[in-house]
């Protein structure tokens, strides 16, 4: 279900422990006018505050509100610049601050030409906050087409293999032991139980002077995915999903959110619905959403979005 509704931010109370994800893309705190003009039409927001310090009591006391919105075991995913998220995370109560897990920043936009004087600011800040143990399904970049291409030479009866790590380091001394006439200077990954476990599946390539565990090409993955996101980018003209309202984002960068920390089946809350990118990404991966926000404009381009794209809306005014 997508759940649209005018409804002020004020209210989250109403919404106590009943979502496994929160995504919140509030107004930043740069104290002017966002505006854009669709079809004629003038789309705006105000973003002035009476200062920075009332600013980020705001932002501080949504943030909470968002956190107790959480079912026991969730995700709060709070997107801004980087001197708001720097400012709030000292104005959060303990019980909030305790939970922070770590900030990605999102690369959203190319290097800008026009620098004379300081580094250019292209990442946003998107602060994350574990609580309890939450659903998370890891998300992987493509495979390095370089690596794929020359590591991948060795091959057996199953297919062609990379060789992975099967011993100590250095700074990283393994378990001490010999086995099948192998005892390395710096010990072994795993213990003698998992290596013979290893061993018995054949998957360790005994080289000539060290053993190595087979990586199959089959089953290789890129990286996993850490917390600098520099793969999706602002929205392009090209997009299906174009441009409708002044700081709307890629449904791509709210796909990966949605995905990887709400369950399948799962519920999400976005309390600054905007263009309504969050419900269009939980539409198209059949989870559930309610969102909201206090501009009849929003909301008429946020459902108008939804229903676009296929969506049996459920709206409230």
């Amino acid at each position: 279900m997508i759940q649209i509704l005018r409804e002020r931010v004020e209210n989250l109370s109403n919404y106590d422990n009943e979502y496994d994800l929160v995504y919140i893309d509030p107004p930043f705190g740069l104290d002017r006018e966002f505006f854009m003009f669709e079809e004629d039409k003038k789309v705006a927001f105000d973003d002035k505050w009476e200062s920075t310090d009332a600013y980020i009591e705001w932002y501080a006391s949504v943030i909470q509100d968002c956190f107790d919105a959480l079912k026991p075991n969730g995700w709060l995913y709070a997107h801004n610049n980087f001197d708001s998220n720097a400012l709030v995370l000292g104005d959060l109560t303990k019980n909030v601050r305790s939970k922070f897990y770590t900030n990605i920043s999102w690369k959203r936009s190319g290097p800008k030409n026009n620098i004379r004087k300081g580094w250019g600011n292209i990442v946003d800040s998107i602060l994350v906050f574990r609580k309890g143990d939450p659903y998370f399904d890891v998300e992987y970049a493509p495979l390095d087409e370089t690596y794929a291409k020359n590591s991948f030479k060795n091959k057996d009866e199953k297919g062609f293999y990379a060789l992975g790590k099967l011993t100590g380091e250095k700074s990283r001394i393994g378990h001490k032991y010999e086995y099948n006439g192998y005892k390395p200077q710096y010990g072994w990954r795993f213990t003698e139980e998992k290596t013979k476990v290893l061993h018995d599946q054949n998957l360790i390539h005994w080289g000539a002077n060290l053993p190595y565990k087979k990586i199959y090409l089959e089953e290789s993955k890129g990286s996993p995915i850490q917390n600098f996101w520099d793969d999706i980018h602002f929205i392009s003209r090209s997009e299906k999903n174009k441009r409708k309202y002044p700081t709307q984002k890629p449904v791509k960068l709210l796909e990966r959110i949605v995905r990887t920390s709400c369950p399948p089946g799962g519920h999400v809350l976005d309390p600054f619905c905007g263009s309504g990118t969050t419900a269009l990404a939980c539409y198209n991966l059949e989870r559930n959403c309610t969102t909201m926000d206090v501009s009849k404009d929003a909301l008429k381009i946020a459902a108008d979005s939804l229903i676009d794209a296929g969506c049996d809306l459920n709206t409230e005014e």
